[in-house]
């Protein structure tokens, strides 16, 4: 089963941009006024929306290779901000553009590009802490090559009761697939078994209950899913000592994170535990959710009466939790809640209480699948960054009452059936 816990590294910080204005007059000043609602858009994280406003005609470069970045088109992202860093190379959008594309090349394992923007940002900004900190990580990583998928084929593979079994230069483990997690994790006696050496690159992370946990970096040279093999894997390596990890077994302490499932490109798990990867839906015709990512975190569409909303999508997560925009959105269900409570939350630097309203039940939809969060706890106040834009966090429990989760990391869809 997944840990209550998610490894969330706190790799790049919080995006922010400053625009120039426009003169208000005429043509331009209608081109300032759709300006102003991308970025407002942009600001509050409604990828999504952009999206469409995007689709509905002409926007700029940087809105484009933004929505581009944030649904996995790399291709595309690099085109359009390109255009931005050549168009205005010292601009806030230019330094921006920056910030995304390191990002962008993080999630995929191509360490060597993202310390190339990081620097290119501290070129730009060098006073910045916050990538002076993600330097020493990018750094220490762009000494190996970059993450790459060395064969990819048909598999399917039984799930245990700690997750997905794999293999590190032939050594056995178990670990839980965690969409939460920004890079895969390992304690220090896992990075031991399976002969890794950590680097001496000390790194913080964030889980989340916003605690920051020391941790280092470890490259696994291969490792094997199946008739899956990737090669040069970073881990972030935590100390035996860190919840939950302290409770496991050898051979299931750590979890596999987005860099490695995102290699994977589509995977599917069924509710008898089978997990395969590569596979096409089983329904050619089944209704899907919209994916796309914010920073790391990959963000699903949902739907709850007749609104959409945007949860983060996180599998290593027990159970689903709703955040202070969900209540901000219904207000009346916080009114007619049963009760306010003590909720807590966990992750590897400890465990937070948090006052949250308590409803019974609340009925979602998943791409047209019907799923129902009992006991739902809504949080009052903010955790970390992710709860001030989203509605809330979308939890293995509500995946699991699905016959079957299918993720499209190419199609950017999630699919239960």
């Amino acid at each position: 089963m997944p840990y209550n816990v998610k490894a969330l590294c706190a790799l790049l910080a919080g995006l922010s941009i400053v625009f120039f204005a426009l003169p208000c007059s005429g043509a331009q000043s209608n081109t300032q006024n759709d300006d102003a609602s991308l970025k407002s858009l942009y600001d509050a994280h409604w990828w999504f929306e952009l999206r469409n406003s995007i689709a509905k005609g002409s926007a700029p470069a940087f809105y484009q290779g933004a929505v581009a970045c944030a649904f996995s088109d790399l291709h595309r992202c690099e085109k359009k901000l390109d255009a931005v860093m050549q168009s205005g190379p010292k601009s806030d959008n230019a330094i921006e553009a920056h910030s995304l594309l390191a990002v962008a090349y993080l999630r995929q394992g191509k360490y060597r590009e993202a310390l190339g923007q990081e620097d290119a940002l501290l070129a730009l900004r060098p006073n910045d802490s916050d990538a002076q900190d993600d330097r020493l990580l990018l750094a220490a990583l762009s000494k190996y090559p970059d993450q790459t998928v060395e064969s990819r084929a048909l598999t399917t593979v039984k799930l245990g009761d700690a997750g997905l079994p794999f293999s590190i230069h032939g050594v056995q483990a178990t670990y839980w697939f965690d969409t939460g997690a920004e890079m895969s994790v390992m304690t220090e006696s896992e990075a031991k078994r399976f002969g890794l050496q950590a680097l001496a690159v000390s790194v913080k992370v964030g889980d989340v209950t916003d605690t920051k946990v020391e941790s280092r970096v470890a490259v696994a040279d291969e490792l094997t899913i199946g008739f899956v093999r990737l090669r040069h894997v970073a881990f972030l390596v935590v100390s035996d000592n860190q919840p939950p990890f302290n409770e496991s077994p050898p051979g299931s302490r750590g979890l596999i994170g987005i860099p490695v499932l995102l290699a994977l490109e589509r995977f599917a798990w069924e509710a008898d535990g089978k997990f395969e990867i590569g596979s096409r839906s089983s329904n050619r015709h089944a209704a899907h959710a919209d994916m796309c990512f914010d920073g790391q975190h990959p963000i699903v569409q949902i739907q709850f009466q007749g609104h959409s909303l945007a949860f983060t999508l996180d599998t290593g997560a027990t159970n689903t939790d709703l955040y202070p925009p969900f209540a901000a959105a219904f207000p009346e269900l916080l009114r007619t809640a049963p009760k306010t409570d003590s909720y807590k939350i966990e992750g590897v630097g400890g465990a937070k209480q948090m006052n949250a309203a308590v409803l019974s039940s609340v009925h979602f939809s998943i791409g047209g699948f019907p799923v129902v969060l009992n006991q739902a706890g809504v949080l009052l106040a903010q955790t970390i960054g992710n709860s001030k834009f989203f509605h809330g966090n979308l939890g293995i429990d509500l995946l699991q009452q699905a016959h079957r989760t299918t993720f499209d990391f190419k199609a950017m869809t999630l699919t239960l059936q």
